[in-house]
């Protein structure tokens, strides 16, 4: 059953409903304006006392409010999937949201037992090897057209670097100069890849001249990726767990693949990470992290995007980074934040995604999936502009032994 279908109200209670969470968030917005428009034509506006973004809200049916008291943020997104509420401009409502966070964030939790459910639901998502199959498959196999239609040439789906540019694919470059840079990656070296995507920094690692291996839990990357590099015998891609990786390597990059590592799994990576490791070996990775302030609710209560996109998904801390390696006798000495970089490429995303629609629905995509792409990429654009997320680049050495 629906979950909130499980309602059967009078126009009374929707009435009473209405009023609660427009007197709820009227208390809640310090920022901007927000304008609620209910099922019954009444509108409500909320002026923030400073100035900012106007959004509004047009609620088509009472079900959406109810979803919100019951779940939260998660049922703000919910609502918005099923249509029982839209908006004149979705970046700018999740922005004017975002820019709020801090007051809305009492309002945004799910009720006590479905905070319960939910926790248990996402305990399920464990990234055990075959766990890890299942939940990277069920984002990333969606089908390498769906990828081609809206990521840029170099199928690169992670944080490009826009320092000298406005350009994707130029800014998607630039992330793997500066990763290659920051590991200090020559010719000679034998390089591993852990999460090779579909094959855009192995390729880059070609141009190098090094030899470079890379691993991935998604058939349809691997697959992808083997075709891209065959013509280069010093590349390649392969269908494994970076749990069953063997041997040393000088080099060992990743890009955004720790966040799918999963918490209970953080020192089992970092320790196969010290175990390739050659003895004067470099490591660098990006990895997308989360406010120290944040993280303990993150943790308790699932988020839209580790229930509906990235299942067993947990972003890290960089004070978790620092401790995770540390245990392992690693250490970060350089670390660069581009945060907004981030935000940059998810609207270059968002943009370039609804310009492919009209294509994508052709491969039997519907509406309702194209709502919730389209609110996961305005939700994290957010999440980047306010600073609740970040990602870093870091430069992974063994920490200096004492004698």
């Amino acid at each position: 059953m629906d979950k909130a279908t499980a309602f059967d109200t009078s126009e009374r209670e929707e009435n009473f409903v209405g009023r609660l969470v427009s007197r709820a968030l009227a208390g809640k917005i310090h920022q901007g304006t927000l304008t609620l428009r209910l099922p019954n034509e009444r509108e409500v506006v909320i002026d923030g006392h400073r100035a900012g973004r106007s959004a509004d809200i047009h609620v088509r049916k009472w079900r959406a409010l109810f979803r919100i008291l019951n779940r939260g943020g998660v049922g703000l997104a919910e609502g918005y999937l099923e249509q029982e509420w839209d908006t004149t401009s979705l970046p700018e409502l999740l922005a004017l949201l975002a820019d709020n966070l801090h007051q809305l964030n009492s309002f945004s939790k799910a009720s006590g037992l479905q905070r319960i459910a939910d926790s248990w639901a996402h305990a399920k998502n464990r990234n055990s090897k075959s766990g890890s199959r299942k939940n990277i498959s069920f984002h990333y196999d969606l089908g390498n057209d769906f990828y081609k239609e809206w990521l840029d040439p170099s199928m690169s789906y992670s944080a490009g670097v826009f320092e000298q540019t406005d350009d994707l694919k130029t800014s998607q470059c630039a992330k793997y100069t500066r990763l290659c840079e920051a590991a200090e990656v020559n010719d000679q070296h034998h390089v591993l890849e852990i999460g090779c995507g579909w094959g855009g920094l192995l390729e880059h690692l070609g141009s190098i001249g090094c030899q470079a291996d890379g691993i991935s839990v998604s058939r349809e990357q691997v697959n992808y990726a083997s075709q891209r590099l065959s013509g280069d015998e010093n590349v390649s891609a392969r269908f494994q767990d970076y749990r069953d990786v063997e041997g040393q390597y000088d080099r060992i990059l990743s890009i955004e693949m720790f966040e799918a590592v999963g918490v209970e799994y953080w020192d089992t990576f970092a320790k196969k990470l010290a175990t390739l490791l050659t003895e004067d070996g470099i490591a660098a990775m990006q990895i997308i992290t989360i406010d120290e302030d944040a993280f303990d609710t993150y943790q308790r209560q699932p988020d839209f995007i580790q229930q509906y996109v990235f299942p067993g998904g947990m972003l890290p801390t960089v004070k978790q980074i620092n401790e995770v390696l540390g245990r392992q006798g690693l250490r970060v000495t350089d670390l660069y934040r581009f945060g907004q970089d981030y935000a940059t490429t998810l609207e270059h995303w968002r943009m370039r995604f609804k310009a492919a629609w009209p294509r994508l629905q052709q491969q039997g995509f519907d509406d309702r999936f194209y709502r919730l792409w389209m609110y996961y990429l305005c939700y994290c654009e957010a999440g980047f502009h306010i600073g609740r997320t970040d990602v870093v680049q870091i430069k992974i050495e063994r920490c200096p032994t004492t004698l």
